[in-house]
């Protein structure tokens, strides 16, 4: 301190020059700080004022920032931010917002709250609650907002109206009143579909505001389950395919706390950062920047300071205010600067611990105050100036003079229309310093209070519902309460439901049955039944077997009818499915369908003669008639369908000579009763087996009707399925290339409806499809890699392997010889018991060794997949069954001309022949030039010009090279030379570098072979073929772009054309 005459002394007087030099040049970096005189008068009236930088975390700054830049220029990345109460990292989050806003981007967030867990994804709806609001309410934006509506609408369809449960501010971002009718609940996984929904919504977010979207959710400790996995399939992105649409996640969560058994550890992170408390030297800077005194000055103050607090943010924030209020910090006008007494600080008796000392600054309020802040800490921390003001008007009490108070005692934050305890510890503080036994009671009554009030805002019921479950059953007053409070949870859980939350949703039905009395069962039937029903779908949702076996049992007990019990033998019917026993999910299906009056078991093994059946019924009626049927009303009857659905794809894999029956019956069902969302599957399965009979032209007929009915009946529950049937078989009428994008739209339907599996399943034929047309090789790989990593992040290990072999085939293919390992220990298991993966997997093999043109190994392929192919059937017709049987076909004549046991590889191979020349009558354009078996040279001329007409690049490539081993055989080098060079041509430009360089080095082993007479024709043709695989390997890089290929049908004919005169050639 300074004496009267101005000099400096005790502690204040300067020691050495550095400590000069130290301070004149924090002078010249910050004068507004440390220059200038402070307005200690001002200071006198407003008190201590914090200001918002942010001591000490630089690094994670920059660190966090850096992040955030990587996701800005194309990687989707996530941050967690980790520490003890107190320690800054909402502050870090703060400053983080602060640079995504000021450099364009998005941000939205987002804070979870221990009180308020019981609202589905209470802070993901805030966060993009803000955004539409933004929207709406922002005018300049009006072009961003219908560029939103148009584009959520163009990708989602109805699909959309589902986010306006979660995102109310949404409907009127989309211009449209939110009918009942939009929505339809019979969904594979609501909460599957909800987590794709809302990663097309964020897309479309970022794409319109050509910025990148970063979204920040505070307080993950207490974070539903649903939240935690909505969060992580939007860090994965794995639809955020745009190259302009990118996704930051920032989270913070308090260290070893966590709320609901939620473990916030599971949420997929890219770089984790613990904050610990500050240092010494922090807390000096804070400390002097605050008081605007250089850090010499406030030395001594904020060593007291930090042997108190050990360097808590918070702590130091509010003893600090602590210290002011108790005149122990203060202005002085005379000093025009702060001044403190040392020796009483250091006195003080201070708790150790941050939630006791802020316990006891609310302690020393007023009990109005006191009393206001309790109120307010049973609702979480945070509520807007609306729901004080209808607390006030349900509870008749004043509250807004208590919060105003808090507000200037630096308790609570005024942030527009919320009141915001100023930190967590705060509220918690404010919570605990009620007894347990009056907390409870107070619950009970606000929840009482405001449940009346659900009309006046759909969040009051979910609100109300969670005072009443805080509350718990020893709260009722009287007996009548009990199952009021448990229909308040049954209509919460409905709405949770609706939210696609079953989590929550589970969570209110159990706890409404947990309210309800001994003889409920008797007394509350209907309550009780549909309590429990509801209970029973949300755990089979949830995967929770245990629980649904429990509640299923309880039904089937008490349930008055067998009708009563269907819901929850469903829900088991399917758990059983899901848990991998097929055989006992298809057996219990089978008795309930013939308890109902529908048999099925015994009705015959005849594919053709179940098909025939079916057409003869449906000869009766007309296209119109079926597409106008009325629909089904009968819940019994729409429970069948439900089970006969599972029947029918459960069948489908392992009892296929049955599954046309249970189509049969859907059918059957359907026009007798009406259509229902099954209904579509049926004729979609139906049109697959007539199909795969031969009736092509006819079972297309009847996959069209499905696809027609699918949007007829408004329902998505099974449209990822019937498009996928619908694009299978219309590949064996439609040009290739002009289905593929069929799938595109299944795999979207599939999401929008939760179907992880049919999703996969599109997203399979996707790659596969390319392959078969004839997409450059770089294209297949790269939408190779996107499926790869789609199952490996859903461990769909059976489409896995499939995927990874055909992966190495298109590699091996362009040249990168780097057979990648398998993902999952279970996938060799799987090619041991699944003959349907057995059988691709061996196809593949088999298809890569015969390009590459190694007999011993193609051979070897090719018997184990005729084994695999002989002890299965198959009652889909797939179009894989057409690229199969061209390569078997191929095989089969190379085969028979190079071995002992030639007879029935000719008999393969003919076999083929046929089939293809039959497919060929429905799409000339994808089996013409698979199917003409003229004279050989006249084969090649007309197989090659088909190939190119029609765009199949890689089968114009590989009738060039089977016409090139056949014109060598015979002799004829000019020719061979000729189609040997239109060959590397056609590879080169299909991007298959390494089957040039294969094809290169064969050659050169024949031509070394050759007469001397015929010595002119093979230097030339060495010559041309050393310039084109200079050629090649100069491309190299071309070599790492290019993806997979497929073998030419066309082939198929040369191969058996040359049947008396070529001979084994390796």
């Amino acid at each position: 301190m300074a004496d009267e005459n101005g000099r400096l002394g005790g502690e204040d007087a300067y020691r050495d020059m550095s400590d000069v030099r130290d301070d004149l040049q924090l002078i010249l970096d910050k004068p507004s700080i440390y220059l200038y005189d402070q307005d200690m008068e001002r200071f006198s009236t407003t008190g201590l004022q914090f200001g918002d930088t942010l001591f000490g975390r630089k690094a994670e700054l920059s660190t966090i920032i850096d992040s955030y830049r990587r996701s800005a220029v194309g990687e989707s990345m996530s941050v967690l931010i980790s520490g003890k109460s107190g320690t800054g990292k909402s502050h870090l989050a703060v400053e983080v917002g602060k640079h995504v806003s000021s450099n364009g981007g998005i941000l939205l967030s987002g804070k979870f709250d221990q009180l308020q867990q019981g609202k589905p994804f209470s802070a993901l709806a805030s966060a993009f609650n803000q955004c539409c609001d933004f929207l709406v309410r922002n005018r300049d934006l009006d072009s961003v907002k219908q560029k939103v509506a148009h584009q959520l609408h163009c990708s989602l369809g109805r699909d959309v109206y589902y986010l306006t449960k979660l995102i109310p501010k949404l409907a009127i971002v989309l211009g449209l009143k939110i009918r009942s009718d939009y929505f339809d609940e019979n969904c594979v996984n609501a909460q599957k579909r909800l987590q794709w929904l809302l990663c097309e919504f964020v897309q479309v977010i970022s794409t319109s505001f050509a910025a990148p979207v970063a979204l920040f959710l505070d307080d993950l400790q207490w974070a539903d389950p649903a939240s935690i996995a909505a969060v992580n399939h939007l860090s994965l992105a794995v639809n955020l395919t745009s190259q302009d649409a990118h996704f930051f996640f920032l989270g913070c969560y308090r260290e070893g706390e966590s709320g609901g058994g939620v473990v916030y550890d599971d949420i997929v992170s890219s770089i984790s950062i613990d904050l610990d408390c500050l240092s010494e030297g922090t807390v000096n800077t804070m400390v002097s920047e605050t008081l605007c005194l250089l850090p010499r000055l406030t030395r001594a103050l904020s060593n007291a300071i930090y042997h108190k607090t050990k360097g808590n943010a918070l702590f130091v924030t509010r003893l600090m205010l602590s210290l002011y209020r108790d005149g122990l910090l203060r202005p002085s006008l005379r000093q025009r600067r702060w001044e403190w007494d040392k020796e009483k600080i250091l006195c003080q008796t201070l708790p150790d611990d941050v939630a006791e000392f802020l316990s006891n600054t609310i302690a020393a309020l007023p009990d109005d105050v006191k009393a206001t802040l309790g109120t307010l800490s049973c609702f979480g921390a945070s509520v807007s100036t609306s729901f004080v003001k209808t607390l006030e008007r349900a509870l008749g009490k004043t509250l807004l003079h208590g919060v105003d108070t808090a507000v200037t005692e630096g308790l609570l934050d005024k942030i527009d229309d919320h009141y915001r305890f100023s930190h967590d510890r705060i509220q918690e503080a404010a919570y605990n310093m009620m007894n347990l036994l009056d907390r409870c009671k107070i619950h009970f009554s606000y929840g009482m209070a405001l449940a009346p009030l659900e009309d006046e805002e759909d969040d009051f019921i979910f609100t109300a519902v969670t005072q009443l479950n805080l509350a718990g059953p020893e709260a009722v007053e009287n007996e009548g309460q009990h199952a009021i409070v448990a229909n308040h949870n049954l209509r919460a859980g409905k709405k949770a439901m609706e939210m696609s939350d079953f989590e929550a949703a589970y969570s209110y039905f159990d706890n409404g049955i947990t309210f309800l009395r001994k003889k409920h069962w008797e007394e509350h039937y209907t309550l009780s039944l549909e309590l429990f029903n509801l209970a029973a779908n949300c755990a089979l949702a949830n995967g929770d077997s245990i629980s649904l076996k429990l509640l299923s049992q309880q039904v089937m007990t008490k349930a008055q009818s067998f009708e009563d019990a269907l819901n929850v033998q469903y829900c088991m019917t399917c758990s059983l499915s899901y848990s991998s026993r097929l055989p006992e999910s298809i057996e219990k299906g089978l008795d309930i369908l013939s308890q109902l009056g529908f048999e099925l078991r015994g009705r015959g093994s005849s594919i053709e003669v179940c098909v025939k059946e079916t057409k003869d019924l449906l000869s009766t009626y007309t296209y119109d008639e079926l597409l106008n049927m009325r629909r089904m009303t009968d819940s019994t009857m729409i429970l069948a369908m439900k089970f006969l659905s599972k029947l029918m794809v459960g069948m489908g894999q392992i009892m296929p000579q049955s599954a046309p029956y249970v189509a049969q019956q859907i059918i059957q069902l359907s026009l007798s009763h009406g259509m229902s969302p099954v209904s579509p599957l049926g004729f979609a399965h139906f049109g697959s087996y007539t199909a795969m009979l031969g009736d092509i032209s006819g079972g297309y007929n009847y996959v069209k009707l499905a696809r027609l009915l699918v949007d007829k009946l408004g329902s998505r529950e099974n449209a990822g399925e019937v498009i996928c049937a619908h694009a299978q078989v219309g590949q064996y009428v439609e040009p290739l290339q002009a289905t593929m994008e069929y799938h595109d739209e299944g795999y979207a339907a599939a999401m929008a409806a939760g179907d992880i599996i049919q999703a996969t399943v599109n997203m399979f034929l996707i790659y596969t499809s390319f392959l078969y047309a004839g997409v450059k090789l770089q294209t297949i790989r790269e939408k190779g890699d996107e499926v790869i990593k789609f199952m490996q992040e859903r461990k769909v290990g059976t489409f896995l392997l499939p995927a990874q072999c055909m992966q190495n085939s298109i590699l091996k293919l362009i040249g990168i010889d780097d057979e990648q390992e398998f993902i999952f220990s279970e996938e060799e298991n799987i090619l041991a018991t699944n003959n349907h993966v057995k059988t691709t997997y061996y196809a593949q093999k088999m298809y890569i060794s015969f390009m590459f043109r190694l007999f011993e190994e193609t051979k070897a392929n090719a018997e184990k997949f005729v084994a695999c192919i002989a002890s299965s059937t198959w009652a889909n017709l797939v179009f894989v069954h057409s690229f199969r049987t061209f390569n078997i076909g191929l095989i089969s004549f190379w085969v028979a001309r190079n071995s002992g046991d030639g007879e029935q590889w000719y008999e393969r191979g003919n076999k083929s022949k046929l089939a293809l020349r039959k497919w060929s009558e429905t799409s000339q354009w994808t089996f013409e030039n698979k199917c003409n078996f003229d004279d050989a040279k006249l084969y090649y001329e007309k197989a090659v010009k088909s190939a190119k007409a029609h765009k199949f690049i890689h089968e114009e490539a590989l009738a060039c090279e089977l016409a090139t081993y056949f014109y060598v055989e015979i002799g004829e080098a000019n020719k061979a030379v000729e189609y040997c060079l239109l060959a590397q041509e056609n590879y080169k430009e299909w991007g298959a570098t390494g089957k040039c360089t294969s094809l290169s080095k064969f050659y050169d082993s024949i031509m070394n072979k050759k007469s001397a007479d015929s010595l002119a024709i093979t230097n030339d043709f060495q010559s041309k073929l050393a310039h084109l695989t200079e050629d090649s390997l100069r491309n190299a890089d071309d070599r790492k772009r290019r993806v997979s290929y497929e073998p030419d049908e066309s082939a198929l004919h040369m191969e058996e054309s040359t049947n008396d005169t070529a001979r084994k050639v390796h």
